[in-house]
């Protein structure tokens, strides 16, 4: 044990602990007593824990000794031995902590090109002083008209953790903005702490008068819980007043005010809300949309989606932490397409030997296997084998689709509704798109037309549903081969949809595509076959110039010669009677002579005659030197 003397003899209480905590853990301390008679009458503490030169804990001690006795030869030794193996105590050999590094990093989207100058210390702001999380940002600077937002409109979103933490952050954000950068900042939806409190005393006054005490409803709108704060501001100060605008001839185009500055807007929603809202998902929409109207304009085509997708993704930086990362996976898995899976239930393989149905729904009905019930119509029937075939995991190809759409559409009206017809029809595209066929294409809009066109069902219905295929084609913006341009012409012209059908014909000229001759001869046909003279005469007044000025030019020759005739004939019957067996001059007056001469489909005929035999002896002519030169070829020795 130390005497109490020489630990009371210290006057810092720390040293005091310390000493003693180290005299306690070691096993056998030694001391040194001085001899009798010495001038130290107190016991001294050992020389490792007390020195004249070296502190204690963090207190440095020094005792002078009046007389102190020489030190010996061992005591110099033990010194020296103590001062070379400790620098320091052995309770302070402690290494710091260390902490792991964080697993989820969060990375800050970067400043896009020519972005202001503080939207990098802003995103900074944003993460570390605000506490926002999953920010993102968006580039709308290309949008042509600009947003009702602004001119060249920069957009992040920032998920806040409480909507109190959302409206503290924002007031802050916006005063940071003021006070640094002198922006006035708008912040819609932002309630601030005076207001808060005079909303709050409104709505306990309220309850009050009412008698309940259940005015905030839980998850209700109160007008103090919004979720949402929109902070909008202008980097360009300048306000520029509406001038008169002249294009490049000079000519007047209109009054406007040129856009200028960035408009940069900071979306701050408590989670729930941003989930609810979906506003980047709504924003990337109207970017792609925009992009592509913007290359249709410019006559550039985007062959590969991926390139537009690239593009669309260079302008938006969404967030890369982990729970972003696995959730956006989430999403892109749940929108992908679903293929048959292998373990699903097979049926036999009647359907795989046969995987094209015949023309007619009978023989269709008869190719499958599946026992009809008493009294179950054809349409029942039909949607039982679509069913079996969704269930088999029957391989789909577009014939075997398109055949099967006819068949649902040319039932016999007795068979089913429209709407059941239409209800069929829907679930086999679903199918269809499940295996990973692109129900959108040309080829089958163009035959789900052609089909719901010709049914003998056709109702308001089935007109209805036309009209929106009619307008996913016309949403492609891109020409129709000339065999589909003929089946739509022909399904048109079957119901006697004849506003349709010229609006088909001249689709091609759209596109600045030459019209075949097979095309002009399919319009002269049809319009033979309606025996309507007027309809005819209004035709050939602008189809027959057309056909000359196609490049190449059509030629009255062959199928298009005979059809453009009958059609001449049936707008004019006595064209050609006038035109070979005209009556005697002398018994026609002036005005008579004059009429026949002028006659119009008199002098259409005659110049479609004359350019005929003109064609005719010319390809004769060619036909007889080409004969000759081969009779020349075979005559001539090798």
């Amino acid at each position: 044990m130390i005497p109490r003397p020489a630990v009371a003899a210290l006057g810092c209480s720390a040293c005091r602990n310390s000493i003693i905590k180290a005299v306690v853990a070691r096993s056998a301390p030694t001391f040194q007593t001085p001899p009798l008679g010495s001038p130290h009458h107190l016991p001294t503490l050992p020389r490792r824990f007390i020195s004249s030169d070296r502190p204690i804990g963090n207190v440095s001690i020094t005792i002078q000794e009046s007389a102190a006795p020489k030190k010996t030869q061992n005591d110099t030794a033990e010194t020296d031995h103590l001062e070379s193996t400790t620098e320091k105590p052995w309770f302070l050999e402690v290494d710091p902590p260390r902490h792991p590094p964080s697993l989820h990093t969060p990375s800050l989207p970067k400043a896009p090109n020519g972005a202001p100058a503080l939207m990098e210390p802003m995103v900074k702001y944003i993460f570390e002083d605000m506490g926002l999380d999953d920010i993102s940002l968006m580039d709308l600077r290309d949008l042509d008209p600009p947003a009702a937002l602004g001119p060249n409109l920069i957009m992040l979103f920032a998920t806040a953790r409480s909507e109190r933490h959302l409206h503290v952050s924002s007031g802050r954000f916006v005063r940071w903005l003021r006070r640094n950068y002198k922006v006035s900042a708008r912040a819609d939806g932002l309630i601030g702490p005076g207001e808060l409190k005079t909303k709050l005393r409104r709505l306990r006054k309220k309850a009050k008068l009412m008698g309940t005490n259940t005015m905030i409803l839980p998850g209700g709108d109160n007008g103090i819980s919004t979720g949402w704060v929109c902070v909008n501001f202008s980097i360009s100060d300048a306000v520029s007043d509406e001038t008169a605008s002249f294009d490049g001839s000079g000519r007047f185009s209109g009054f406007g005010a040129a856009p200028n500055g960035t408009t940069i807007v900071v979306q701050c929603m408590t989670e729930p809300r941003r989930n609810e809202l979906d506003l980047e998902t709504l924003w990337q929409g109207i970017l792609r949309r925009n992009l592509e109207q913007a290359m249709k304009i410019k006559g550039q085509t985007m062959q590969d989606p991926k390139e537009l997708e690239s593009l669309i993704s260079s302008k938006v930086q969404l967030p890369k932490t982990e729970s972003a990362i696995q959730w956006q996976k989430m999403q892109q898995a749940s929108q992908q397409q679903r293929h048959y899976s292998t373990s699903a239930r097979r049926l036999p393989n009647r359907m795989d030997q046969n995987p094209v149905l015949s023309d007619t729904t009978q023989d269709a009905i008869k190719e499958d296997s599946l026992p009809a019930e008493s009294g179950e119509s054809e349409l029942a029937i039909l949607q039982r084998q679509i069913t079996d075939m969704q269930i088999s995991g029957t391989p789909f190809t577009s014939e075997m689709l398109e055949r099967l759409v006819w068949g649902i559409f040319h039932l016999s009206p007795s068979e089913g509704e429209p709407s059941t017809r239409l209800q069929v029809v829907d679930q086999l595209l679903l199918t269809a798109q499940e295996r990973g066929m692109h129900v959108q294409s040309k080829d089958m809009l163009v035959a789900l037309i052609e089909a719901a066109v010709t049914s003998p069902a056709y109702g308001s219905e089935l007109r209805r549903a036309q009209k929106n295929l009619e307008y996913l084609l016309l949403d492609l913006q891109t020409p129709l081969d000339h065999s589909q341009t003929m089946r739509l012409m022909t399904a048109y012209a079957e119901r006697q949809a004849w506003d349709r059908f010229w609006d088909t014909f001249q689709a091609p000229a759209r596109f600045c595509i030459a019209r075949p001759a097979e095309l002009y001869e399919l319009a002269y046909r049809v319009l033979v076959s309606s025996q309507d003279s007027k309809m005819c005469i209004d035709a050939l007044r602008w189809v027959y110039p057309e056909m000359l000025k196609e490049e190449p030019p059509v030629h009255p020759t062959g199928p298009v010669y005979n059809a453009l005739k009958a059609c001449i004939l049936v707008a004019d019957p006595a064209a050609e009677e006038l035109l070979y067996n005209p009556p005697p001059i002398d018994s026609m007056d002036t005005i008579g002579r004059r009429r026949l001469k002028h006659r119009e489909f008199v002098r259409v005929l005659k110049e479609v005659e004359d350019l005929h035999r003109h064609l005719v002896a010319n390809q004769a002519r060619e036909e007889q030197a080409e004969a000759m030169k081969r009779f020349y070829d075979a005559e001539t020795p090798n």
